[in-house]
C-alpha cells in the first residue's frame, strides 16, 4: 500500500466518525484507574458512554471493552 493509499484510507476513516451513545451494564467489580477516554454517566449499574467511532457496532465495542477488558475471540 502506498502512503497515498494510507492517506485516503485514513482520511475516509476520519470522514465516517460520529459521536454514538451506547448503553453498557457496569460489572460489580469493575473500578476506575487512570485517564476515563469516554464522557460516561452510570446509574444504578448501567453507564451511558459517549464513543466517536466509525459505527455504532464499533463504539458499542469500545464501550464493552473499556468496561469487561477486549473480548476473546472464538477458536471454532
Amino acid at each position: 500500500m502506498t502512503t497515498s493509499d494510507e492517506v485516503s484510507r485514513v482520511l475516509n476513516r476520519i470522514k465516517k466518525l460520529q459521536e454514538w451513545e451506547v448503553v453498557v451494564k457496569v460489572p460489580d467489580d469493575f473500578e476506575f484507574y487512570g485517564v476515563v477516554p469516554y464522557d460516561i454517566n452510570i446509574s444504578n449499574g448501567i453507564a451511558f458512554v459517549k464513543v466517536i467511532a466509525a459505527s455504532l457496532e464499533e463504539a458499542t465495542m469500545k464501550a464493552k471493552n473499556y468496561f469487561n477488558g477486549p473480548q476473546e475471540e472464538d477458536p471454532t
